[in-house]
């Protein structure tokens, strides 16, 4: 059941809109001051409507819930039951304060071409952000306000990809060509921080953008995978990305670990962190050796010879996921991060097979009140769900409260986008 409550549209919810996802990389506080803000007015609201918001709209976010719920839920008993700091819960309980995005979306009804701008502006400025930290200071691998290249990276992709699904109200406009040159520049900034699990996660991106670029602007879509082709193929030509050499070095570093066992350069330390989470995965199938115990469990790894001893032991993460969460929490842990990803990804793809019912807006057309299909914004949510699985190949996600809070909050406004958009349809 979807929330008829009709509530005016005040002018700090559409601005909030604007500056979320504006400031999402080019400030070192503009996630947490927008989670902040749209939870402060969730509370002050929740007796004058919200609450009725969610109750109406339950069933369609259950799962969705249950995964973030359950992260938290299960961090709290870990945190009691070991008598670890309050810090163990920090990150988790973010999962759950997330949830007033959705409710502030539905209740303050912010236009989503608010947020389509404040994606291509932000996308745009991070661009920028990044040539002029490389061309200008001279930084190697770029990363932004993050502080971590691989971090800006990913994130910078992930925000170009939402912001190329903005092609669906901008079609027909003079800005047409905004979501287009917002994904090149984060696209640059992905190739100048040096990142290759962002490369990883164009391919996830590909599959959805074929199967729903209808959805968006079909034109667009198939000149946006032609660009992302070229700009790789330029970025492997052209010697001064180091493109080339960084996958020919890769390739090589990968031959040395499998032959003589190096775990001495970037890729075999990252292997080396692999095999040692396994042993930690199957010497603690259930419950892991606890979110805390990597770095010393690794050691006594090495102390046991059961790995090497190599830079691999200076490292806290697995640089993968799907290992940390097995290794460091086992299956149960394992378990919620599934349910954290697969909940909003199943959200996201029955809205976009949901079959058009009378009276709906029609995929990419945008009607004079500036209303649009609720599908563009599920396409985003769909890109940014497979984005976060692309990069955990090759990172821990949730290690570092940036990627944390992008992906709950982006996520949440995207749902409430998507809720919303229904309403309004029908």
């Amino acid at each position: 059941m979807i929330n008829r409550i009709s509530q005016p549209r005040p002018d700090f919810a559409a601005l909030l809109m604007f500056l979320l996802p504006a400031m999402a990389l080019t400030t070192s506080f503009g996630m947490m001051l927008a989670q902040l803000l749209m939870l402060g007015a969730v509370l002050f609201h929740f007796r004058r409507g919200v609450a009725r918001i969610y109750g109406d709209n339950f069933a369609t976010l259950r799962w969705v819930l249950a995964g973030f719920v359950a992260y938290f839920l299960v961090s709290l008993l870990r945190m009691l039951l070991t008598h670890r700091s309050a810090h163990m819960i920090d990150g988790p309980v973010r999962f759950v304060l997330a949830f007033s995005c959705i409710g502030f979306v539905l209740y303050f009804k912010p236009p989503i071409r608010w947020f389509w701008s404040g994606l291509c502006v932000g996308a745009v400025a991070v661009g920028i952000f990044a040539l002029v930290q490389r061309f200008g200071y001279h930084i190697d691998r770029v990363e932004g306000y993050t502080h971590h290249p691989i971090t800006f990276g990913d994130l910078a992709l992930a925000l170009g990809l939402m912001a190329f699904c903005s092609a669906s109200y901008f079609r027909n406009t003079r800005l047409a060509y905004l979501p287009g040159f917002a994904l090149l520049c984060c696209m640059v900034a992905s190739l100048l921080s040096g990142s290759r699990g962002g490369w990883v996660a164009l391919l996830f991106a590909v599959p959805p953008l074929v199967r729903y670029g209808r959805t968006i602007n079909g034109k667009v879509v198939l000149a946006g995978c032609v660009l992302v082709l070229l700009l790789f193929a330029v970025a492997v030509a052209v010697p001064a990305t180091g493109i080339a050499d960084r996958i020919a070095l890769a390739v090589s570093e990968v031959q040395g670990y499998l032959h003589r066992g190096d775990a001495s350069t970037s890729v075999g330390i990252r292997l080396e962190l692999w095999k040692a989470s396994w042993l930690m995965f199957t010497d603690h199938p259930l419950l892991g050796v606890g979110r805390d115990q990597f770095f010393p469990v690794l050691q006594a790894l090495a102390d046991q010879g059961r790995i090497q001893h190599s830079l691999a032991l200076t490292f806290s993460s697995s640089h993968n996921d799907s290992l940390f969460f097995l290794a460091t929490g086992g299956l149960l842990d394992f378990a919620c991060l599934l349910m954290i990803y697969l909940g909003p990804l199943v959200f996201f793809l029955s809205v976009l097979e949901k079959k058009p019912a009378a009276g709906d807006i029609p995929d990419g057309c945008v009607l004079p009140d500036g209303r649009t299909n609720p599908k563009a914004a599920a396409v985003a949510g769909v890109l940014l769900v497979l984005s976060f699985i692309g990069f955990g190949l090759t990172d821990v996600m949730f290690w570092l409260m940036n990627t944390l809070f992008f992906y709950v909050i982006m996520v949440c406004v995207l749902i409430g986008y998507c809720l919303s958009g229904k309403a309004q349809d029908e």
